[in-house]
């Protein structure tokens, strides 16, 4: 029996409604993307604790992904409850250096603890109680952020969890259904998760070893708040060469405007013969083993503009956009070249 094909037209119409219903998909989900995103990226990652179990429990690939995620969860949740209090430091410590007028008292104030400013949740709820009308429009964001941030926690885990069960299914489904070819789909796949790979090992593992040595040699000499200002060691490392220094330069300076010396001279020569050795040294073996095939300069400027246009979910997001852009770049190159015909 014979299939007749659809009309052009019909075809046409059907393809633009399922490009709209793609584009409403898409905006629906689009608030808890970066979640989703940061799934994909645990699942890929989680590989070396998965496979083990998955092996050892045979046909129970619920179990291995549960145990997966709960073996995940004794690292990340305390290394995320750290975090939050180390940010809540370092947002007190910029707001101290922020209120001071003169040069020489920032850096002063960078050295000193003079128990400024709110040190502790208590001091913040308390904080927030005094200022009387704004009060409530502050209990008000932090339970948007509350829930934002709990909806999140909820996507990133049970996503991780189906991925480690279905994901190969479901990357099936979507090779069957997607309108390019296997091979291009696969070549996107590979950079996607080449990106989460490359961001987390090449650039926050490089910039995670100069931060502890860093806030090592903060507590060795008695700088107040070496945490925090490790940190914005951690931080500012995504800027290469020079980053670090932005911030172990002026706690240098201000150790030796009150009168350290000694602690000054060592921090300086940390800095340059220990945390700056360490950026030359193991950043480059990491970014060979994250394989993040982007300059660092695209990176930094990606984060940067991802910031301007997304908030802080562009640090993740312009990346991996820009690395995919890269790709399907070279995919249409290759395409070009295949369909070329070759000169007589």
């Amino acid at each position: 029996m014979s299939v007749s094909l659809r009309p052009d037209r019909e075809h046409r119409a059907v393809a633009w409604l399922a490009l709209a219903l793609v584009l409403g998909a898409g905006v629906a989900l689009w608030p808890l993307a970066p979640w989703v995103i940061l799934a994909v990226w645990a699942a890929s990652l989680a590989g070396p604790v998965h496979r083990p179990l998955s092996r050892v429990l045979g046909d129970r690939p619920k179990l291995a992904a549960a145990l997966t995620i709960a073996v995940l969860a004794l690292v990340v949740v305390p290394a995320v409850a750290l975090l939050a209090l180390l940010v809540a430091d370092a947002v007190d410590l910029i707001q101290r250096l922020m209120a001071s007028e003169r040069g020489q008292e920032t850096l002063r104030k960078l050295v000193s603890s003079d128990g400024q400013g709110p040190r502790s949740s208590s001091d913040l709820v308390a904080l927030a109680m005094n200022q009387g009308e704004r009060a409530w429009a502050i209990g008000q964001q932090i339970a948007g952020t509350a829930v934002r941030m709990v909806l999140g926690l909820v996507t990133l885990i049970a996503g991780t969890y189906a991925i480690l069960v279905d994901g190969d299914r479901w990357y099936r489904w979507i090779e069957t259904h997607a309108p390019i070819p296997g091979s291009a789909l696969d070549r996107l796949a590979a950079a996607f998760r080449e990106t989460g790979r490359g961001l987390l090992v090449g650039i926050v593992g490089a910039g995670l070893a100069q931060s502890i040595v860093a806030t090592i040699v903060y507590a060795s000499i008695g700088v107040p708040q070496a945490l925090s200002l490790g940190l914005l060691t951690l931080v500012f490392s995504v800027l290469p060469a020079v980053g670090t220094a932005i911030v172990w330069i002026p706690v240098a300076a201000g150790l030796a405007l009150t009168g350290r010396t000694a602690a000054a001279v060592i921090l300086l020569v940390a800095g340059f013969a220990l945390i700056g050795t360490i950026d030359n040294l193991v950043r480059p073996l990491l970014a060979r083993r994250g394989n993040l095939q982007l300059p660092t300069y695209v990176v930094l400027v990606a984060m940067f503009g991802g910031i301007m246009v997304m908030g802080g979910w562009g640090v993740l997001l312009a990346p991996l956009l820009v690395r995919l852009a890269k790709e399907a770049l070279a995919i249409l190159r290759d395409d070009r070249l295949r369909l070329t015909p070759a000169p007589l």
